[in-house]
């Protein structure tokens, strides 16, 4: 019987906790072993880099990864958190490369025309040299970080974001008479706030303190910092969703773009790196020109004057969370992506094996015939 692939998946915390998605995904032992361990980070979240905090996460990454080698053929890690930048600079600066490195929804900020910014697009390309595989949440992102890296096509993978299955199984109950926009980054807020300018649609915009929007329209309430059960409710009584996203190289708005899907809400969503793998235009959601207010205002509009597409939208979209959103299908996704790349490497070694026997035994028959 074949051995599984064993995998080990690293997180930081205060507390020994599995992931929210953990009992949501098919933990098959004849595909993979999957296991989970929690780096301790008394506090809370490492704020500095140079502390004892730090100083603490990494000892217990070197001594995890020294413990993994034998053990698992795999690790993951999230994003371009401490935690993955650690294990890559460990095994970058050591040579080492098993467990393969994974990190998954990879994302930086983008490269800037400044020194500093050029330093540490330069300084990161040394540090993940090591890793085995980069999932993006878009396929531009690909793109472009072949670009800024200088990284061959095998090194990324495109996998789509995931959503809780408890939102699409919850009951998305009677729509409000509001629409909702929210999220902290990246966000054009001066483009919906024009757009809602000339409208008496009410709208509701859940944002940080730190994005410094404010309005005396009399339709539009803002609020600040909410908490994340209160935003849910929010979402859930609301009559529709207007996203407006800044133009970025990197994706953006996933996660309050496929939660408001899985409740069936319909969807405005700007038409950026992120949005444009995610919604079927006028089937799953409504896509809008960057910084266009007045296509922002002809689609609630839209929206807010017909319920039947309301209802159409809101529902196309849930199912398309259910078919292609939830945790499952992120996982048993990356499986392929590792699948197909060890396949591939599998091919390149045996092609090669190949050749070197061909050239062999052409020149043992040209001597031969001598």
């Amino acid at each position: 019987m074949k051995t599984p692939v064993r995998a080990l998946l690293i997180t930081a915390g205060t507390e020994h906790r599995q992931p929210w998605w953990w009992t949501e995904i098919d933990h098959d032992a004849s595909r993979c072993q999957l296991d989970h361990v929690t780096l301790l980070v008394e506090g809370g979240r490492l704020k500095k880099l140079l502390s004892l905090k730090s100083l603490s996460l990494f000892v217990q990454m070197v001594v995890l990864l020294f413990k993994a080698r034998r053990r698992y053929d795999y690790i993951y890690t999230f994003e371009c958190s401490w935690l993955s930048f650690a294990a890559a600079f460990i095994q970058t600066v050591c040579f080492q490369r098993r467990p393969r490195h994974v990190i998954l929804q990879f994302i930086m900020r983008e490269k800037l025309p400044t020194l500093k910014s050029r330093l540490k697009y330069a300084f990161m390309r040394f540090c993940f040299s090591s890793v085995y595989l980069c999932i993006c949440s878009s396929r531009s992102e690909i793109r472009y970080y072949q670009s800024a890296f200088n990284w061959p096509s095998s090194k990324l993978a495109f996998v789509p974001l995931h959503t809780a299955s408890c939102w699409v199984a919850s009951d998305p109950g009677p729509e409000g008479s509001y629409m909702i926009a929210a999220g902290r980054t990246f966000r054009d807020y001066a483009t919906l706030l024009a757009a809602f300018e000339a409208i008496d649609v009410p709208l509701v915009i859940v944002a940080g303190r730190s994005n410094g929007i404010t309005s005396t329209r009399p339709n539009i309430r803002i609020l600040y910092d909410v908490p994340q059960d209160e935003l849910s409710g929010l979402l859930t009584g609301s009559m529709a969703i207007v996203l407006p996203l800044e133009e970025r190289q990197i994706s953006i708005g996933q996660m309050v773009l496929l939660q408001s899907m899985a409740l069936a809400k319909p969807v405005v969503v700007t038409r950026v790196n992120g949005t444009e793998d995610y919604v079927d235009q006028m089937r799953t959601g409504i896509l809008v020109p960057p910084r266009d207010a007045l296509a922002i205002r002809d689609a609630v509009l839209r929206l807010h004057q017909d319920p039947s597409l309301r209802v159409r939208l809101g529902q196309a979209a849930r199912d398309r969370i259910r078919d292609a959103h939830l945790p499952r299908h992120y996982a048993e996704a990356v499986s392929v992506c590792l699948r197909n790349r060890r396949t591939a490497e599998n091919q390149r070694s045996n092609g090669g094996v190949e050749v070197a026997v061909a050239i062999e035994q052409t020149g043992r028959g040209t001597h031969d015939g001598e």
